[in-house]
């Protein structure tokens, strides 16, 4: 920041019915409180220098050659302005639109946690069904080793894979 656009805070004291006219012109003009105080202070100095400057004007202090500085300074103050005002403007969209991003992702976020608490019950269900199956195991193993000792009749050739098929399907094993 250059020297003339270098920030500086102000500390005044003022009667409390000040203050509170202060706050109504504030709230009646829809700003916010610094916003506000800049522009009450802002909006008094020109007056004052304004008014200045029509008292040079009307007791003849103030040449032609002074009247034209003036018109260059409220050209910058004017254009000045304008620039303030796009940027505000500019400033208020990006506000919307950060808002409705923000409420988008708020949305999604809600939605996420949905799937995430269905997928914590989905995994729990699955934990559940797997320490079944785990225990179901080591019956499993122990019936597998005795067909050894059960003699089993010969089956024709090419019946063999349907059957080790069948001993071993999913619901054979969830049956048992």
């Amino acid at each position: 920041m250059d020297a003339q656009n270098e920030v500086v805070t102000f500390e005044i004291t003022v009667a409390s019915a000040t203050a509170r006219e202060v706050e109504r012109v504030i709230a009646e003009n829809g700003w916010e409180r610094t916003e506000g105080l800049c522009l009450i202070l802002g909006s008094g100095l020109g007056y004052l220098q304004g008014e200045k400057t029509l008292k040079a004007i009307e007791s003849g202090a103030m040449t032609a050659q002074d009247l034209h500085k003036l018109v260059p300074r409220m050209m910058e103050t004017e254009s000045r302005l304008a620039v303030l005002r796009f940027r505000a403007f500019e400033l208020e969209r990006s506000n919307q639109n950060w808002e409705l991003s923000t409420g988008a992702i708020q949305n999604e976020r809600m939605g996420l946690r949905g799937v995430v608490h269905r997928l914590r019950e989905e995994i729990a269900a699955l934990k559940a069904e797997n320490a079944q199956l785990r225990r179901q195991l080591p019956a499993q193993e122990t019936s597998s080793q005795s067909p050894a000792a059960t003699p089993q009749p010969r089956v024709q050739a090419g019946l063999g894979w349907l059957r080790l098929f069948r001993r071993n399907s999913p619901k054979e094993m969830s049956g048992k």
